[in-house]
């Protein structure tokens, strides 16, 4: 019986080791204090659809999602939305790279042993990066930004959801302090 547990806990470790983790990776200016700020817009451009040749990835319904859950996440910081004066401008971006890999399937002729035959089968992967960012909204400078590799291809149901989670977790290293506690570089050395 110990060595079935110690077989499933093996298992189970290499199962997790094995599991994709996707690093949120995230910037910001030092020497502003974002407790300064409370009101916010969001930035209308942001909601136009920019890559019409992956309407599967980007569309009118990812980024109303997308932006709503920016909206949600900059009142959470106690930040309130103000089109009249605006201190902060927080808008998206979605980032799309493609990258078509050529595979070679070689296989043996049953008739001439000696010739080999190859066909090229060609692959192509997309790869979608999902960006929030905050810029001062005089100066349209960039005071923070994050980013994550994401997988926007989802079906309708867990799309808001999964969207919701991605740009949850890139607001967590927002570093205004009154209401996230501590600044995330802190958090790190915490952990």
């Amino acid at each position: 019986m110990r060595v079935h547990s110690i077989i499933y806990g093996f298992l189970l470790l290499l199962l997790y080791n094995c599991a994709a983790t996707t690093e949120v990776v995230y910037d910001y200016n030092l020497n502003v204090d974002f407790n300064q700020y409370d009101t916010y817009v969001l930035c209308i451009g942001d909601f136009a659809v920019e890559h019409n040749d992956y309407p599967q990835l980007d569309n009118d319904q990812v980024r109303r999602i997308i932006g709503d859950a920016v909206a949600e996440e900059m009142e959470s910081k106690a930040h309130r939305t103000n089109v009249l004066s605006p201190q902060l401008q927080a808008g998206f971006r979605i980032l799309i790279s493609e990258e078509t890999v050529e595979f070679k399937n070689c296989e043996h002729s049953e008739q001439l042993e000696y010739w080999e035959e190859c066909k090229i089968h060609q692959e192509t992967y997309e790869e979608e990066t999902l960006i929030v960012y905050v810029a001062d909204f005089e100066t349209n400078d960039v005071l923070w930004h994050a980013s994550v590799l994401c997988d926007l291809n989802k079906a309708k149901r867990k799309l808001e959801p999964y969207i919701k989670g991605l740009v949850n977790d890139l607001f967590d290293t927002y570093p205004k302090t009154q209401v996230g506690g501590q600044n995330p570089d802190e958090r790190k050395m915490v952990q």
